[in-house]
């Protein structure tokens, strides 16, 4: 596809209708690249200003990062917004978590690429299996005849891809080596650029209260499960303290590294080294911009030993791995990929 050249792009996202920070970030991010010209649909209602709080604290990590952070949306006009694409009246439609869209996807794929539509396919789920090689689709005897996702449908974009995803793709018949590869573009989380701190805030404490490990939570007081009810203690935790401990959850990518580096303090990142190259976050290297670590006395042999001046150059990195990592840089690099300019 070649770059399309026009004023402002229009884009329609097809959502799960549920919080999915993959997909939130990137309806995040094209709002604020496009305005009214980016339409989701289902509407993603946790995103709007004027949410119930009460609702908020029933998302994924309480809707802190995505809950409330754009705008009243009057002017955005989703009536009928499939039909008007296949009118023509965007310029792509992207189907985000196919695992839970592939229902409208399968029903309009056909349409849309009758009428010329550009169109992608995002594979947000943790899992590592393709869409739809996995043991779900392959339980259901209505679905082993689902289109799988080709070059001449759709841009595949998928999160986390490993040597064994290739294994899923030959139905488990070839081993690694001899499996097709999966060929996707890569994708990862964005975090707002408004919850990037403008330059290094004061530190008053060494680690968060909030530790995602269960090793290292004791040795340092804190505590393995949410430790603040609202989004403004979270955020002001994270920037008094000097570092932020964060790993592997169900998948490699986890809003938290990005929350982290956004709030100036520096990522420790529990066995980075093991991450295959294809699963996203992508840019994260020890001793640049986060620590690595494979167990808490190496971490806390590491953080011994880092100065002053050390820590200063990491959080700078920190810092600039988190400016090249907003919603925004999230959807610049969707639309890049799939041939159309923001």
């Amino acid at each position: 596809m070649t770059a399309r050249a026009a004023a402002t792009a229009r884009v329609l996202v097809v959502t799960p209708g549920h919080d999915d920070f993959l997909i939130d970030g990137l309806v995040h991010g094209l709002r604020q690249l496009l305005g009214s010209s980016a339409v989701e649909f289902p509407r993603c209602d946790h995103l709007y200003a004027g949410h119930p709080p009460e609702r908020l604290a029933n998302l994924h990590g309480k809707g802190f990062v995505f809950g409330g952070a754009l705008d009243a949306d009057d002017d955005v006009n989703r009536d009928r917004a499939l039909y008007r694409a296949a009118e023509g009246e965007f310029d792509l439609v992207i189907f985000g978590d196919i695992w839970r869209t592939f229902g409208h996807w399968v029903q309009w794929m056909p349409v849309l690429s009758r009428a010329g539509m550009h169109t992608a396919v995002i594979d947000s789920s943790d899992r590592i299996e393709p869409f739809p090689f996995a043991g779900l689709f392959w339980r259901v005897r209505h679905w082993w005849t689902l289109p799988r996702v080709t070059r001449k449908r759709a841009v595949h974009f998928k999160r986390e891809v490993t040597r064994w995803s290739g294994w899923f793709r030959s139905y488990l018949l070839l081993p690694p080596p001899l499996a097709p590869a999966v060929r996707a573009e890569p994708i990862s989380f964005g975090i707002p650029a408004s919850l990037v701190v403008e330059s290094p805030p004061h530190k008053t404490k060494r680690f968060t209260a909030h530790v995602v490990d269960a090793e290292l939570a004791p040795l340092v007081g804190g505590q393995t499960a949410y430790a603040f009810d609202s989004a403004g203690a979270y955020r002001a935790d994270l920037e008094r303290s000097m570092f932020g401990i964060t790993t592997k959850k169900a998948g490699w990518d986890a809003l938290r590294h990005y929350e982290i580096a956004a709030a100036g303090a520096v990522p420790c990142f529990r066995d980075l080294e093991e991450k295959p190259p294809r699963c996203a976050p992508y840019g994260l290297e020890d001793g640049v911009n986060c620590v690595a670590h494979s167990d808490a006395a190496q971490l806390l042999s590491k953080l011994d030993g880092i100065d002053a001046a050390g820590y200063e150059r990491l959080q700078a990195g920190a810092l600039a791995w988190a400016r090249c990592h907003t919603t925004e840089d999230l959807a610049r690099r969707v639309l890049a990929s799939c041939g159309v300019r923001a």
